[in-house]
């Protein structure tokens, strides 16, 4: 399918450009996750920004010979453009997360765009994979007031990360796997990519070279890095592999109020 021409998709809900305010959802216990700690020596394996037919294919093959299975943080646009393999990630037992509609970069933008790019973004995602999406990941990590009030009030958790492939100058895959490979542990969520982000808009320059250049290197060094985490002795699975096995927070318990004290502890 060719790239696309940018248009508003018709089933994107308007927005009021005078609303320059995010509704507070004022319910609900979402979450921000950077990594998890465990009971059970696990990490979880996030691939961004697709799919793409250069790059999604080749990662999904990779994962099959491993028995590993990972979280898509998908893009919507990219979902939109290629819905089949969406649908294989789908499929093939993957998770499935959303990265924005257009991967802006939301903490930089208006709060009607800031919505519209959240929620066009879920939209696309679950009307094209046939699942419902819980995860949001926003482009570059970056998160404002106005992006946790969205995925708050839609009930996604916000999955960031604790280990990238490193350097972007590194065109070796040896280089990727074995800081990758260094840096993870228990608990870990790990951020690969199987698409380009902003390049998939101007797929003929020179940014969109660099970036492909850079996940394909990923993507040969995926072998390696699932061979040497696994040899540590950790999992790899999905966030949600991950959160099943977090360990449980231990609460404090609170000192007896002796009767007649003030709220200090001191006798009033």
């Amino acid at each position: 399918m060719g790239a696309s021409t940018g248009a508003r998709p018709p089933h994107q809900a308007a927005t009021d450009p005078d609303d320059d305010e995010i509704e507070d959802p004022r319910k609900g216990a979402q979450e921000i996750l950077w990594s998890v700690e465990t009971v059970l020596p696990v990490a979880a394996l996030t691939f961004d920004d697709g799919p793409h037919p250069d790059l999604t294919p080749p990662i999904l093959d990779v994962l099959d010979r491993y028995g590993v299975k990972a979280t898509f943080m998908v893009m919507g646009h990219c979902a939109e453009q290629y819905p089949d393999i969406l649908r294989e990630v789908v499929a093939r037992g993957h998770e499935v997360g959303h990265h924005t509609w257009r991967h802006l970069h939301v903490t930089k933008t208006s709060s009607p765009t800031t919505r519209e790019e959240i929620e066009v973004g879920t939209q696309v995602v679950e009307d094209v994979a046939g699942v419902p999406v819980h995860l949001f990941r926003p482009p570059q990590g970056r998160l404002s007031e106005a992006v946790v009030r969205v995925v708050a009030k839609m009930d996604q958790d916000v999955i960031l990360w604790s280990v990238t492939r490193g350097r972007k100058r590194w065109q070796r895959p040896q280089q990727v796997a074995e800081h990758v490979v260094d840096e993870t542990g228990t608990g870990d969520i790990i951020d690969l990519h199987d698409g380009i982000g902003r390049g998939t808009f101007e797929p003929a320059s020179r940014t969109a070279a660099e970036l492909m250049a850079r996940r394909k290197v990923e993507v040969a060094a995926l072998p390696r890095i699932i061979e040497g985490i696994q040899a540590k002795g950790v999992r790899l699975g999905t966030v949600t592999d991950l959160r099943a096995v977090r360990r449980p927070k231990t609460t404090r318990p609170r000192a007896p109020v002796t009767p007649g004290a003030s709220d200090d502890g001191r006798r009033s």
